[in-house]
C-alpha cells in the first residue's frame, strides 16, 4: 500500500481482536499501532454481538476505540456506543421486505433450531441456535431456503458459526456488504480496505478479494480460505495476528 493512502481496517472482536480466555495476545501492541496511525486508517469493528454487548466488551479494555462499528451481524452501523449514533440510511437499507416472517414459518419445524432470544432478532436477520450441529440440519435449512429463494423471487443466505449459531439473512445482508457501503460512504476504494477475521460468520467479508487477514486460531471452518489470493494466515493468534499483517504491509 502507498504510504498515504487511507485505510479501512474492519475486524471482528471475538477471537480476532478480544481473546481473554488466551491473554488477549497482541492487543496492547495493537491498540498502541493503531493509535500511531489514526490519522490514516479508519477502525472499524464487525461483530455479530449487540451494540451494547460490544460496549461491555469495550470497557473491559484494552480494546481500542472504534472509529466505525457494525453490530448484530451487519445489521446496524454506529458512529458510537450508544442508539442515537446509528446511520439512518443504513438501518432503512435494512428494513427492505425479504419475507423473514414467511421463511421463520418454514423453519419452525426444523429439529434442532432454536430461535435466539428476541434481543437478537432484527428485521433484517433471523438469528438461531443449533443445538444440533450436524450436516443433517443445515442441509434441511440450506434445502428450505433455496426453495424458497426459486418460488418467492425474494433471496435469503445462510451464516453459520462454530457449530453454535446459525443466521438467515437477505442477500444483502451479513458482515460484508457494511463493509462495503461504509467504504463508499468515506471514499475509501475497495483496495484499500483490509479485514479480519477468525470464525464462520466473518466470511461474508472475508472472500470479496479485499485484503483479508485470517489470524492463527481461525475456526476450521475458514481452512479453505487460506488458499485464496489476498488472504494472509497469519503466524501469530488473535490481535498479535492482526498486528503481524499490519507491520508488514501497512508503511
Amino acid at each position: 500500500m502507498a504510504a498515504n493512502d487511507r485505510i479501512l481496517l474492519v475486524c471482528d472482536i471475538d477471537g480476532t481482536l478480544y481473546y481473554p480466555e488466551h491473554g488477549n495476545p497482541g492487543l496492547e501492541e495493537f491498540s498502541a499501532w493503531l493509535e500511531a496511525h489514526r490519522g490514516r486508517v479508519v477502525f472499524a469493528v464487525n461483530s455479530g454481538r449487540s451494540l451494547d454487548e460490544i460496549a461491555m466488551v469495550a470497557e473491559c479494555g484494552p480494546l481500542p476505540r472504534p472509529d466505525w462499528i457494525i453490530s448484530d451481524m451487519g445489521t446496524a452501523i454506529s458512529r458510537g456506543f450508544t442508539p442515537d449514533t446509528a446511520e439512518d440510511e443504513w438501518a432503512s437499507l435494512m428494513a427492505r421486505d425479504w419475507g423473514r416472517d414467511e421463511i421463520r414459518d418454514l423453519l419452525s419445524s426444523v429439529p434442532g433450531l432454536r430461535e435466539q432470544e428476541a434481543w437478537h432478532q432484527h428485521p433484517a436477520k433471523l438469528s438461531y441456535y443449533l443445538d444440533d450441529d450436524s450436516p443433517a440440519v443445515l442441509e434441511r435449512v440450506a434445502s428450505i431456503c433455496s426453495g424458497w429463494n426459486a418460488s418467492s423471487g425474494l433471496s435469503c443466505k445462510i451464516s453459520s458459526c462454530l457449530g453454535i449459531y446459525l443466521d438467515i439473512l437477505p442477500s444483502w445482508g451479513g458482515k460484508g456488504s457494511p463493509v462495503l457501503w461504509l467504504g463508499e460512504k468515506l471514499g475509501i476504494p475497495e483496495t484499500a480496505f483490509v479485514v479480519a477475521g477468525d470464525a464462520g460468520n466473518d466470511r461474508d467479508m472475508m472472500e470479496r478479494g479485499w485484503k483479508t487477514i485470517l489470524v492463527a486460531n481461525h475456526s476450521e471452518e475458514l481452512a479453505d480460505l487460506s488458499s485464496l489470493p489476498g488472504v494472509y494466515l497469519s503466524v501469530s493468534p488473535s490481535a498479535a495476528g492482526v498486528l503481524e499483517y499490519l507491520r508488514k504491509e501497512v508503511p
